[in-house]
């Protein structure tokens, strides 16, 4: 084992990622195993083992850290609440948007074929190596919380705390104004086209979404859909900065 970890290709990596974490593995190979596709395994043939059991994992370490973030930042947040935002941050698109800000992809292990497509830059990968990172990370220190949350404090949470509060997170904010003009305008958003620019494969759509005379947005996108979930997330953030009281007004 000790040879396989003088490995330039393995050796580096530890290095390398220990010191981006701020944390010292006292069991290596867990780390090398989290950061290893099952396309690299098959390649390279050693007896390694690739990241899916430690993604598991990790999935729930950081579900966990992230509930605690939230309980201790927001404490009056109702627990609907709470849990559409945990969804939103324990989701494939933040959790990839987090591994890209610590360039995460060029640690990941891939076979040839992999690193020819850019497997690296995929978003459903990031997110499983991010996982199973923390993964690593719980089952090193023994199955405790402490290590693995001090490295996501540390790294992560005040760019948490800072998307949420500026609603910079992947969620449905169509449904979340709906939900949210029913029960305190009685009424339901209106979406309509303004236009489709560009050619037929590569269009650019602008929606227009009406919740009452004085909230009316706009949103682009690549699709009326997209365009929509813009035009709807300028129109929810409008919403939020009004008391409920003045809504009904």
């Amino acid at each position: 084992m000790s040879d396989f970890l003088e490995n330039p290709l393995f050796k580096e990596r530890i290095e390398n990622l220990e010191k981006l974490l701020g944390y010292k593995f006292k069991n290596p190979v867990l780390l090398i195993s989290s950061i290893t596709h099952s396309s690299f395994v098959a390649e390279y043939d050693k007896g390694l083992q690739d990241y899916e059991v430690l993604e598991f994992l990790g999935d729930a370490v950081l579900s966990l850290i992230v509930s605690e973030v939230l309980i201790k930042e927001f404490p009056k947040a109702k627990e609907g609440e709470l849990s559409q935002i945990r969804s939103a941050v324990i989701s494939e698109a933040y959790l990839s948007k987090l591994a890209k800000q610590i360039d995460l992809g060029k640690f990941v292990l891939l076979s040839k074929g992999e690193i020819a497509q850019k497997g690296m830059e995929r978003e459903s990968l990031l997110c499983d190596v991010f996982e199973a990172i923390f993964g690593a990370i719980y089952v090193d220190a023994e199955y405790h919380i402490k290590q693995p949350r001090n490295v996501f404090n540390r790294l992560f949470k005040d760019m948490l705390i800072e998307d949420i509060k500026t609603e910079n997170i992947p969620r449905d904010y169509k449904s979340l104004l709906q939900i949210y003009t029913q029960r305190y305008l009685g009424i339901t958003p209106k979406y309509k086209l303004v236009s489709a620019v560009g050619p037929e494969h590569s269009k650019t759509f602008t929606m227009k979404c009406v919740v009452d005379e004085k909230v009316t947005t706009k949103g682009k996108g690549k699709s009326k859909k997209e365009a929509e979930s813009a035009a709807a997330k300028k129109a929810y953030m409008k919403l939020q900065k009004k008391k409920p009281e003045e809504s009904k007004d």
